[in-house]
């Protein structure tokens, strides 16, 4: 049975720190960050109590020893009034996701604003926040447990739940377009020239570079067997766009690679839109093979609808904390690697999300 910590984060982090005792692996210095963090107080609202702000992020501590760990109280909490606002879902059964810049000196901030986090692998430890890290969402569902490193923090305004059950993939039931032929090859844009292309199938790809402008009209762009490379200092408009990464003979599946110092402002199509995949603004086919996919444009990449790649492993840095209204990444698994901010005001624009559970009980 899954175990819930609605009731406070002092709880919360102890279930953390008896999760790290069941796994040998675990570093001493991390189960001592979490013993540390298990004796500051804050609250974390249950479901059945009035909402309340966001507590304050509490003092960071490094190298404090622990030895008496306080006992998790767990209970069963309801969830029936929890709306279906999913900002990340990881949908790999097994591997670590993490929040690391790969820089022990740079701390990330992950920020799920009034949403949740569905993680479905199963590993020991495998949602990660490492050097200083921190999350925050509105519900957070583990279906394993999760490792905080010295000065991490992770904080539920709602509910955290560990070795939670799998939620279903809200866009399982998506099926590839028909395509045939190729309204461009290879297509690249690049000298600082700025084109408009309309949709179409794009064989061998997309790729923007050396300071060019590239604006998308609003429908579906197929990208069979080519990558979707955005360059620094290049920038792509698009609003009402599914940009889909597929191939017609099953192989040689492109990547999507959108870099720092990029700026992206791309928008998917609403609900009755014309043309292109209600709510779906990139999408790669779930045949395509456990390719990295980079998302690393920062605070100018601004995509306002889902990024669906269910079989992709997501390097992510992106949005601000006013950007982007309706947000949301749904990967296999996904690597925090910079600041990103989420947020799901998503009436009418067809996103998806997965049906919370009813009742998670110990």
């Amino acid at each position: 049975m899954a175990a819930v910590v609605p009731i406070s984060r002092s709880e919360t982090l102890a279930a953390g720190l008896q999760s790290l005792k069941r796994d040998r692996n675990a570093a001493p210095v991390a189960m001592a960050a979490l013993a540390v963090m298990a004796m500051i107080r804050l609250s974390v609202l249950a479901s059945d109590t009035a909402p309340a702000q966001n507590p304050p992020h509490p003092p960071r501590f490094t190298g404090i020893s622990f030895r008496q760990p306080p006992t998790a109280m767990v209970r069963a909490v309801a969830l029936e009034s929890s709306s279906r606002d999913t900002c990340v879902m990881i949908l790999g059964q097994s591997g670590a996701s993490s929040i690391d810049s790969g820089d022990p000196h740079r701390e990330v901030t992950v920020s799920l604003a009034a949403c949740d986090l569905y993680n479905e692998a199963r590993d020991a430890a495998s949602t990660k926040l490492v050097d200083g890290a921190s999350l925050s969402a509105r519900n957070i569902f583990l279906s394993g447990d999760y490792l905080l490193s010295p000065g991490a923090i992770m904080t539920a305004s709602r509910s955290l739940a560990t070795h939670a059950s799998p939620a279903a993939d809200p866009y399982a039931g998506l099926e590839m377009p028909a395509f045939s032929g190729c309204t461009r090859k290879r297509y690249r844009l690049d000298a600082r020239k700025t084109e408009t292309i309309s949709p179409g199938v794009y064989c061998g790809g997309i790729e923007v570079a050396g300071g060019a402008t590239l604006n998308l009209e609003p429908g579906t762009y197929i990208l069979d067997q080519g990558n979707f490379a955005v360059d620094d200092g290049s920038a792509v408009n698009g609003a009402g766009v599914t940009i889909i990464l597929t191939s017609r003979n099953g192989s040689d599946y492109g990547r999507i690679d959108i870099r720092s110092g990029s700026t992206i402002a791309i928008s998917a199509p609403s609900v009755g839109a014309a043309a292109g995949t209600p709510g779906v603004a990139f999408w790669v086919d779930k045949h395509a093979p456990a390719a990295a996919d980079v998302f690393d444009g920062g605070g100018t990449q601004q995509i306002n609808g889902a990024i669906y790649l269910p079989s992709r492993q997501v390097m992510y840095s992106g949005g601000t904390p006013s950007g982007a209204s309706c947000s949301q990444l749904v990967a296999r698994t996904v690597t925090f690697t910079g600041n990103a901010y989420f947020q799901h005001d998503c009436s009418g624009a067809g996103v998806s999300d997965p049906v919370p559970p009813r009742q998670i009980a110990e």
